[in-house]
Formats: C-alpha cells, structure tokens, sequence
C-alpha cells in the first residue's frame, strides 16, 4: 500500500513559497533520504494502530534529519519548535509504503519504509522558530480609559499618561504596535468612543482593521487615598489601579485579565493622579507585556477553532469539500454554518497551526476543482473555489 503526502510547508509570504519552490527545483539527491522503521501504540485496535504508523512516521522524520536536529539544541525555543515541527512529521513525508502490521502482547507494531525531505523540514523548522519567536509578542493596539481621580467631576479619556508609558514601553520590547494616529480622526474617535463604552465587539473588529492580533483595552484609575502629617507638613497617599483586559481581534475572545496597583505619596493634594498613575504605568509595563505574551503563546499551543469562508461553493461542493476534509490528520470537526448566495460559511476544529490548515485545504484532491486562497488571519481563512 503506497501512500504520497505533500512535504512543502505553505507560507503566507509569496516570496518565501517562490524561493522554496525554486530551491526545491534545483535540490540534489541528498535532499531526500529513505528510512525503514517500526512504530509501536498501546492498544488492539484500527485507531492503536493508525497511531503505530504515525509513530513510525515521527521516527524516520527524526533519523532522517538527526544531524540537523542535533545542531538546534542549544538555538532559543528548541524544544517548543521541535514538538510542534515533530507533531507535523507527516508532512515531511513524500512517499511511504507499510511493510508490515503486527500486533503482541495489547501493543500495535507498524513498519514503514518512508522517504522524507530534509530541506522541508529544515524550512519548515525555521518558519517555526520565525512563527513562535513572534508568538509571544503579537501585533497590538493599546486603549487605555483612564481617570486621575475618580471623586472628582472630570470624564475619564483616553490617550493619557498610561497609554503613553505602556506604548513605549512595548515599543523598546519590540512589540509592534499599529498606529491608530496614521487613521483619519473620525475612526480615532470612533475608537476612543468603543473604548470608553466597553464595546469590545467594534474595538476589536476596528482593531482588526489595523491588522493587529490583538486590542489591549485598560481601565487606569487614580484616587486620594488618605493624608498624613508629617514635619508641620501634610502628605497625601494616592492610590492608582490598572486593569488590563486582551482580546484576540479576529474573534473578540478575552485571552487576558488582571490587574495591577501602586502607591506614591505627596504633598500636592490635587496632582498626585497622574504621578501615581504614571508610576503604577512604568512599576507594571514589565509584567503586563509579560502577562499577554504569555496568553498569547498559550493560546497558539492549543486546538483552535478556524472561520472558513468558502466563495462560489454550493452546497453539492461543500459536501464534496467536507468529504475531502473529514479524512486530514488533525481535523476533529468541519460545521456548516450558513450558505446563502453561492457563499459558504464553515467552521473547523483544528489541531495545528492555520498555515498548516491551509496546505493541507491547497492539496485537496477534488474532481474539476481547485481550492484558492485569497485572506488569511490568525483564525479566519477566505477561500475561493475555481472550476
């Protein structure tokens, strides 16, 4: 039994899928190598021994590309970028044959002969490192409402001090931040408006439309909080909270909350809010970039569910789509949600990564049809269909 499976990892990038392809035209016969090897699985039946051919799968992909393997291990995220390049071992191989399938004592045994692309591992490895790398600090737009004294009468705005500390601060970090000053004034005002209101929904849509990953919205408050003497002199306490709340802006799901205090003493009674407002902005700015990177990088590690909008699809192609899907290692579930005018909207339960998802959606083998894609976001994925 022979089976084929594309070794090529898809990229968003043009360039970087021209380069390939054309590295790939001209790759010797050293950029492929044959392995034999036996997988084994706990377990007697079909699925224990499915899970036996893919073990076996992991094991030529790693034998075959020991030596480069072994050059990573001291690179920055070599075990994140191994487990992720390893849980796609399939798509390394070009071409394997089952030899032999056994089973002893409630243990699966399968024996492949695999023929694997080191360059697409390779490849593919570096886009991973590129990919995790840039996981921890993904693209944003910062809104913080902020109130240097809640017992007074003045509204709350945005665009204060705490927003000015924490965008810096991001900046220095190399964080890339989307510049809502390049918009026109109507749409700043419009997202100072949603920030203002809590309208999470339209601040992450505006937020999207700056290509960001993600909207930071803050809430930063200053208050008196007592006062002292001290030498013939008095001191008043301020105290300051900054509450940060990160949404992911394809889909308006909070990845982040948490909230951060200070204190500052002074002898002005009316302008001690924006000094301990400042100072709970640049004591925090640390800790919450760290606090939404690490959301960020969770939430890449775990399943996924994908927005597919399929274009020109009835529904007689979206079954044969689903069909040709159903089948693909790392698919749990593909969902109709509406097809109206020849447009299909679908869901996906995903395993991977979403570049992943679409070269696996790029190689679907469907009569008179070929699957073009014309959008990608980090959970949303336009796809045209060409007859």
């Amino acid at each position: 039994m022979n089976q084929r499976f594309s070794g090529i990892a898809g990229c968003c990038c043009v360039v970087i899928v021209l380069l390939f392809v054309a590295s790939s035209a001209f790759a010797g016969p050293n950029d492929e190598k044959t392995i034999t090897v036996e997988g084994a699985a706990a377990g007697t039946n079909p699925n224990a021994m499915e899970q036996a051919k893919q073990d076996a799968l992991r094991k030529a992909v790693e034998r075959a590309c020991g030596t480069y393997i072994s050059a990573q291990t001291k690179v920055k995220n070599y075990a994140a970028v191994y487990d992720k390049a390893m849980s796609l071992a399939a798509g390394y191989i070009t071409e394997f044959d089952v030899l032999d399938r056994r089973v002893e004592g409630g243990v699966s045994y399968c024996k492949v002969r695999a023929t694997v692309s080191k360059a697409s591992f390779e490849k593919e490895w570096a886009r991973l490192l590129h990919t995790i790398e840039a996981e921890g600090n993904p693209r944003c737009v910062v809104v913080i409402v902020e109130d240097n004294d809640v017992d007074d009468m003045v509204s709350p705005k945005t665009n204060g001090v705490v927003q000015s500390v924490i965008e810096n601060f991001f900046l220095k970090k190399g964080v890339q931040l989307m510049d809502k000053g390049a918009s026109d004034k109507t749409r700043d005002r419009d997202i100072a408006l949603a920030a203002l209101n809590d309208n999470i929904n339209k601040l992450a849509a505006m937020a999207a439309a700056f290509k960001a990953d993600v909207v930071i919205r803050g809430v930063a408050e200053g208050r008196r909080a007592g006062s002292s003497e001290l030498g013939g002199r008095t001191i008043y306490k301020w105290s300051s909270t900054i509450s940060i709340r990160a949404y992911h802006t394809d889909s308006a799901q909070l990845i982040m909350s948490n909230t951060y205090k200070a204190t500052k003493t002074t002898v002005n009674a009316n302008a001690g809010g924006d000094d301990v407002l400042k100072k709970c902005a640049v004591e925090n700015a640390a800790k919450i970039l760290q606090d939404i990177g690490q959301a960020w990088r969770q939430r890449q590690n775990v399943r996924r569910t994908v927005q597919l909008t399929l274009e020109n699809c009835g529904r007689r192609d979206y079954k044969a789509f689903e069909a040709a899907m159903r089948p693909v290692t790392g698919v749990q579930k593909v969902r109709l949600k509406e097809l109206v005018n020849n447009i299909c909207q679908v869901e996906i339960d995903w395993a991977y990564d979403v570049e992943r998802l679409i070269v696996r959606i790029e190689e679907l083998k469907v009569p008179d049809t070929r699957y073009e894609i014309t959008e990608q976001t980090h959970d949303r994925v336009t796809v045209k269909l060409v007859k």
